[in-house]
Parts: C-alpha cells; structure tokens; sequence
C-alpha cells in the first residue's frame, strides 16, 4: 500500500510538472508571437526632422540642453522635444521625412514671435503595419502654417497641442494656426480638421475656423467670414482654362522656351517654371478674377514659394525680371486701371547696385523681397485693401517668372477677402 501511495504521488507530480511546463510553453509561445506581432505591426521608427532657417532669428533647443543654439542654416536629424523659438518678424521652417528620407510628410511654416516643442514625429517599422505616420506638435505661442502632402500612401496625421485644446490634421490640406494668450485660432484652407476641447470636439471644413477659448462654458463654434478668390491655388486638379491661363514669352524667336508643369514638390502640389537660356522670357499662369471688393474689410495674398536657380542678380537691371513674381490688376475707385508687383529673389548684389523695386512700375510699389535659395518661404502680403487705397475690383492675378535662366515653384495661392 506504502509502494502505490508513493507512486501515485510520483505520477501526480510528474503530471503536475508536465502540466505547468506546457502552460508555461504555451504562455512563452503566445508571448513570443505577441512580441513578434507587435515588432512587425506595431512597432515605430524616428522620422527624419529638419529645421531651415528663411529670416531673421531662430533658436532651437535639444532636449537636455541648458541653453538654445541660434539657427544659422538648416539642420538635420533633430530629436524628438526640440523646442523652437523665433523672435518677432523671423521665420524658420520644419520638415518631416520619412525615415529613409524617401519622401516629406509634412511641414509647418513657423512665424515671428512663437514658441513651440517638436514633441514627436514617427512612422511604422515595417510597410505591412496600418499605423500612420504621426507627428505631435506643442504650440505654447506664435503662428505657424501647416500642410500635410499630398498623395501619400500611408495615412499621416499631425497633433497640435496648444493651452486651449487640441488640433487633429488627418488630411491633405493648408491651415493655420495661431496661439495668444487668450486663445487659439484654427483656420482650415484646404482640407478638415478635427478641433477639441475637453469634452467637445467639431469638424472644420476648408474655408471654415474656429476660436479656442479658455473657459468650460465657452463653446466651439465653426466660423466663416474669410473666403478665397482664387480657384484651384492649391493646383489639386489639373491647370485648366477655367481656370488658370498659361504665358510662356521669349525675346528672341531663337532663344529656348520656358516649361510650366504641375506636380508635386517635397509633398505639395505646385506649378513649376523653368528655363534655360541666354536671353529674356517669362512663362506664368494667370487667373481672370473680377469680383468687387468694396464690401470687403480686409484683403490679403498668401502664397508659398521656392526658388531653386536664377541667372541674373536681384531683379535685373530694371527690377522686372524676377525669378517669381506676382501681378495683380485692379480697379480703383475713381475707375483708373492699375496694378501692383511683387517680386522675389534669393541672387544678391555684392555691389548694391541694382534697384531693389520695379524702375518702370507704377505705384504703390512694394520692395522685392530676398529669400533662400531653395527653400520654402511662405509669403503673406499686408492688408491690399489698405496698400492699394481701397481698390474696387480686382481684375486678374498673374503668377510668372521672368529672367535668362530660372527655377522656381509656388503652391498656396491664396487671395483671402474679410468681411
């Protein structure tokens, strides 16, 4: 009896140790494939940040770093919670890249005065995972304008945090936004946005804002009041005459003609002018517009822009042969035909000799304004109704380059009327 009471205690052992030794498999296995799926599913990689510097003074601040480094070019490979500090009248811009650097994702166009941490910007390990690409902003001050590329094949969704709530961008699109002590305000160009606070949370459509306050009984509500003139400035459908008309000019019957395309330049969709030559043209797109604009308290152009290569320094000898230009044609109020010129170049002269405005322009003239060579510059006119004394009718807008050789590209043309 002894001999079978051990031996039944033996056996029960036994299977007891084999019971466990299974389970403790099965939960091994189980956690490996966890691990294993969430490796291939789940798991993220950095993205590949930039900085640029377009004007004026920019900090940045590592994390970890006890004091900011002045921005003097751009820079590359920066870390997640790198704070962003520019003083009043600068710009500087930020780029999100993939990982290998295949494509750009999306940017924001930092202005004067803000303050912002760039908390996180990631993207999937691995092709086959559903996960966006994400990136997550802070925005304590300032100004910043935000696009999403276009066409992307992977869904990517920027977070901006500000004291006042929270902006999900989850679309192809431009918006701005902007932070103050008192509030948040949330403009949707192109595209829609999700805006939050606490508990509360709308959609905003393209051409729709709403203001952030602070405050529980202070509701969301979607606003309009500002509204675009231009049609197709973002160029998400193809250039057609119903809309935007092409010029391509040459001098010389012998000289090269310039190309106008569109396509889509570091995730945006842009028209591109180029040509290669040794003599004077223009190529450009024109938009008839012709809409009255008494009724209209404010006026503004917005447009975003590079310049890649250009021949000739400055503007030329006359100020007239910039490598991107703007023409807008209006009427004014006692019915004379006008127009105003806006040029922009990155080419300096050592010399300071040649003229810096249009010498056989009209007024009101406006300095032509030098930027980066290659980089996005986002340009944002003062109020026209007030440049241009109260025009009342805004006939036509015309985008060009003019010069020997050139490169350069516009996106986001944008002429906002308020009410």
């Amino acid at each position: 009896m002894i001999e079978s009471s051990n031996y039944q205690h033996v056996e029960r052992r036994a299977w007891t140790i084999m019971i466990v030794s299974f389970v403790a498999f099965c939960v091994a296995v189980s956690a490996a494939l966890f691990v294993v799926r969430w490796f291939l599913f789940e798991s993220e990689t950095t993205q590949v940040a930039s900085i640029a510097l377009i004007s004026g003074d920019v900090d940045f601040t590592p994390p970890g770093a006890s004091l900011p480094t002045t921005l003097s070019q751009s820079v590359t490979n920066i870390a997640e919670n790198t704070r962003l500090d520019t003083e009043a009248g600068s710009q500087a811009a930020v780029s999100f890249h993939t990982p290998e650097q295949a494509a750009t994702l999306g940017s924001l166009q930092v202005y004067g005065g803000s303050s912002l941490n760039l908390s996180l910007f990631r993207s999937p390990q691995f092709e086959w995972s559903s996960l966006p690409h994400r990136m997550e902003v802070v925005m304590q001050r300032g100004r910043a304008r935000v696009s999403l590329a276009v066409d992307a094949p992977r869904q990517i969704v920027i977070l901006l945090k500000t004291p006042h709530g929270e902006v999900r961008l989850d679309r192809p699109g431009s918006y701005s936004i902007e932070v103050t002590s008192q509030n948040t305000e949330v403009v949707v160009r192109e595209g829609a946005a999700t805006v939050s606070k606490g508990e509360q949370s709308i959609i905003l459509a393209s051409g729709e804002r709403t203001t952030l306050k602070p405050g529980s009984e202070t509701g969301l509500e979607v606003e309009t009041g500002e509204r675009n003139l231009i049609l197709n400035g973002d160029f998400s459908a193809p250039l057609s005459p119903s809309d935007w008309s092409f010029e391509i000019i040459r001098v010389n019957v012998a000289d090269i003609l310039g190309r106008i395309e569109r396509t889509v330049d570091a995730g945006r969709n842009v028209v591109h002018f180029v040509r290669t030559a040794s003599g004077p043209g223009r190529v450009g797109i024109a938009q008839n517009i012709s809409r009255d604009v008494r009724d209209y308290s404010s006026l503004r152009l917005h447009l975003a822009i590079r310049i890649v290569n250009q021949s000739l320094f400055v503007c030329g000898s006359a100020g007239s042969e910039c490598p991107l230009m703007v023409k807008i044609e209006y009427v004014d109020r006692a019915g004379g035909e006008n127009e105003w010129l806006q040029g922009f170049f990155y080419r300096a002269d050592a010399n300071n000799a040649l003229p810096r405005l249009c010498v056989y322009c009209p007024p009101p003239q406006t300095p032509h304004t030098q930027i980066q060579q290659d980089v996005w510059y986002a340009y944002d006119s003062p109020d026209l109704i007030t440049l241009l004394n109260k025009p009342s009718i805004i006939r036509a807008i015309t985008i060009y380059a003019e010069g020997h050789t050139f490169e350069s590209y516009v996106s986001e043309i944008e002429l906002q009327a308020g009410d």
